[in-house]
């Protein structure tokens, strides 16, 4: 018996893949969108040397405040490109916050963006 391996293999399975989610509890409806927003990123340089020169939030009502947050903005900048990408959503306990999917090798949370997640978690808070 001969086995051969297949040379397109499926690409579905375990991936090395992870996100880091910060929950912050409380009771919301999911079909309110008002904590439903994303960052937009407007950036100069380009690969290794791009950084995040502004910040937009877009989507529900917490991002008008959010935008309004300069402190905010300015420690998004200072966060690396890849960071600097965050997402709002509620779940069924309260808002997630999360960012992109990152290899096992990248995974970790620095102080500045554990801050600006805090930070995020606060106006959450206030408005739930």
């Amino acid at each position: 018996m001969d086995l051969m391996q297949d040379i397109n293999p499926l690409p579905w399975g375990a991936q090395d893949r992870f996100q880091a989610h910060f929950i912050v509890k409380g009771n919301i409806d999911q079909s309110d969108d008002s904590f439903l927003v994303e960052s937009k990123l407007k950036t100069q340089d380009h690969f290794g040397s791009k950084k995040v020169v502004s910040v937009e939030w877009v989507g529900g009502k917490i991002a008008n405040i959010l935008n309004a947050d300069n402190e905010l903005a300015d420690m998004i900048k200072k966060l690396s490109y890849h960071d600097a990408f965050i997402w709002v959503d509620p779940t069924k306990s309260g808002v997630r916050i999360h960012g992109k999917w990152k290899s096992s090798h990248d995974l970790g949370v620095s102080k500045e963006q554990f801050a600006v997640y805090d930070r995020i978690a606060l106006h959450i808070k206030k408005n739930l």
